[in-house]
């Protein structure tokens, strides 16, 4: 008797200690069937239909994804006035003068102003407090606005003001004036475009980049943008998400959190590396994870502009790009325009058809021998760029820089030439794969930029002519482009034969770069500059910045900031910098460019420059000089920033 009721209450016992875990894990076998074999559960999404929930929807299943994509210059590529950091510049009271305007910013970071007046010819300045008489302002402003947004956190910050210019009261202007965040400066938006000088005094030159936002720069800086255009020219712009956000990538993600919110099908799930609901650019094909970028990183073509400016332009992330719009290459055309539309096109490419403009970075990998399509094994941009990596600057992915962007694809030892001193390329390793590959021949944020399309440097090709920079002299700066060609064969390496061209008449004159610098169209012209400040550069420093000082005479302001950037880099490092003490005046007028001031002043400045650092590379033959800027007249062109 005892010995049973001791057995039942040892069963009881068990069941007290086993029973819920099991009632669980049967329960959970059930939940886990009925999922399985629940249709809704497991059908293919239209993504088509899902809507935009917003970053903090993702965050709290991918908060590790949502931590490196807050840190990201994406997010802060468009933001709200108030929120905490956003405005960097002071608008304390700033003011810049350019054309005969000045603006002047106001209100602080919580409520930043810009006010543009009209300055007097007479270069006073009455009823002023302070008592200053630097040019006198009209009563009347040009513009006054309040900013409401601001575009970009990295390089510069532009702002943004609603102005009803005719599009009603949801209309929003980029203003004329940016902040440059390394400098520390304002600058015009004029600067900041490869374009010539405005005219004095001349109200539409001043404003030529107050751009309207809602059909412009809404459309890339921006999560599911829809413009809204109405019959009436009135915007009614909506946002899925201010700023570069979660479903600006993966697509928009309402279906996926409806069908996530069951436990039980989020874990298989993820055991099963998606469902369709949302788009995984890391799990897609090279052509369609390429996609996800090329929408912003690369100009389009949309298949109707006019459904684009009421309802957007349609693209869901995993679906192929070209479904709703075509990239932009050197012989693109418009069907309204065809030859105007050629002709603006070709100045976006090299003549060899590759970029030269940033925004163009998805037709640089598309024209690469490694991209492949959906082929597997080919280039996309994800092989070398990671959104949610440590690296929020250029976002490029760990080991993937330098020569590790390409050796994870191509052994060092099958390279041609390997075994030879100084190994393939003959450089050693003191010349990556992408300075001769991908070398900096694009244009953009006032900088020269590596070119993402991949190819292989051929100087010779381009022997007698003067239309295009080449990887060789891109470094060495101090040499002509037929020494490159023949260091070319002596290395070893595949080129056209130098002697296979003649060269130009110029090409004894100076370096090649030199040549650019001053008969180069203003896109060469600003990457020359670049190439002479460049650590990697080969030459005397202060060789090179005697030549550089000529850019500060140069008709487009944005080639004039870039040729001061380089000289303040180069006075900044190395030797240069050693000489601070032994050249303080050379200093001391950097200090005092502006590259926005009117021409008597900027001559002023670059004179004490000349004498700290020698004269420039035609002060022997000036009508060699002339000869170059002639050919410069031939060649003005507007481009874009």
């Amino acid at each position: 008797m005892h010995a049973r009721r001791k057995a039942k209450a040892e069963t009881a016992a068990r069941l007290w200690l086993y029973g819920p875990a099991t009632l669980w894990i049967v329960l959970a076998t059930l939940g886990v069937v009925a999922t399985a074999l629940h249709g809704e559960a497991w059908v293919e999404v239209d993504r088509s239909r899902s809507e935009v929930r917003g970053s903090e929807a993702c965050r709290s299943c991918h908060p590790g994804a949502y931590e490196t994509w807050h840190r990201s210059y994406h997010r802060t590529m468009t933001q709200p006035v108030g929120a905490p950091e956003v405005v960097v510049a002071p608008f304390a009271g700033e003011s810049i003068d350019y054309l005969g305007f000045r603006a002047t910013l106001t209100g602080g970071a919580a409520a930043p102003r810009v006010t543009v007046t009209r300055l007097s010819e007479d270069g006073r300045e009455d009823g002023r407090e302070d008592g200053r008489e630097d040019g006198r302002e009209d009563a009347e402003p040009v513009l006054a606005a309040d900013v409401v947004m601001t575009v970009g956190s990295h390089r510069y910050q532009q702002y943004l003001a609603r102005i009803d210019r005719g599009g009603g009261p949801e209309e929003v202007w980029r203003l004329p004036v940016a902040w440059h965040i390394d400098e520390r400066r304002w600058i015009h938006m004029n600067a900041a475009f490869l374009e010539p000088e405005g005219t004095p005094g001349d109200e539409d030159d001043y404003l030529r980049h107050l751009s309207r936002w809602n059909d412009n720069c809404a459309l890339c800086h921006n999560t599911e943008p829809v413009p809204g255009l109405q019959d009436s020219g009135e915007f009614r712009t909506e946002l899925g998400e201010i700023g570069i956000a979660c479903e600006a990538c993966h697509g928009p993600a309402s279906d996926h959190l409806e069908r996530h919110r069951n436990p039980i099908r989020r874990m298989l799930g993820a055991a099963d590396e998606g469902d369709g609901s949302i788009a995984h650019p890391g799990r897609l094909s090279a052509r369609d994870e390429s996609g996800v970028c090329g929408r912003c990183h690369g100009n389009r073509i949309s298949a109707d502009v006019g459904a684009v400016l009421r309802e957007g332009d349609g693209f869901i992330p995993g679906t192929q790009l070209s479904e709703v719009s075509r990239p932009i290459f050197r012989d693109s055309e418009l069907a309204s325009d065809p030859e105007g539309s050629r002709a603006l096109f070709e100045q976006r490419f090299w003549p060899d058809g590759s970029p030269r403009l940033s925004a163009y970075e998805y037709q640089g990998l598309l024209l690469s021998p490694c991209y492949q399509g959906e082929e597997p094994g080919g280039l996309g941009c994800n092989h070398c760029h990671d959104m949610h990596g440590e690296e929020p600057a250029l976002q490029v992915r760990a080991g993937r820089h330098g020569d590790g962007a390409c050796l994870s694809c191509h052994a060092r030892e099958e390279l041609g030439g390997a075994a030879r001193s100084g190994g393939h390329g003959g450089h050693g390793e003191t010349v990556t794969c992408l300075d001769c590959h991908m070398p900096r021949t694009t244009y953009g944020l006032l900088q020269g930029m590596i070119n993402h399309r991949i190819t292989s440097p051929d100087p010779g090709a381009l022997v007698g002519r003067d239309d295009q920079p080449d990887a060789c002299t891109q470094c060495h700066v101090e040499r002509s482009r037929s020494w490159a060609a023949s260091s070319m064969a002596s290395l070893g390496l595949a080129g056209t034969d130098p002697a296979a061209r003649a060269p130009s008449e110029s090409e004894s004159w100076a370096s090649r770069v030199v040549l650019e610098l001053h008969g180069g169209d203003p896109l060469q012209r600003g990457l020359a500059t670049q190439a002479l400040a460049r650590d990697e550069a080969t030459g005397d420093p202060r060789q090179r910045m005697a030549w550089l000082v000529d850019g500060l005479e140069d008709e487009y302001p944005a080639v004039r900031w870039m040729a001061w950037r380089g000289l303040k880099r180069l006075a900044e490092r190395g030797s240069a910098a050693r000489s601070r003490e032994r050249s303080p005046n050379l200093h001391e007028a950097l200090a005092d460019f502006d590259h926005l001031a009117e021409p008597s002043e900027r001559v002023l400045v670059i004179d004490r420059l000349r004498a700290s650092l020698g004269p420039g590379a035609f002060a022997k033959h000036p009508e060699r000089r002339e000869r170059l800027l002639a050919k410069q007249e031939r060649v003005i062109l507007w481009i874009g920033e």
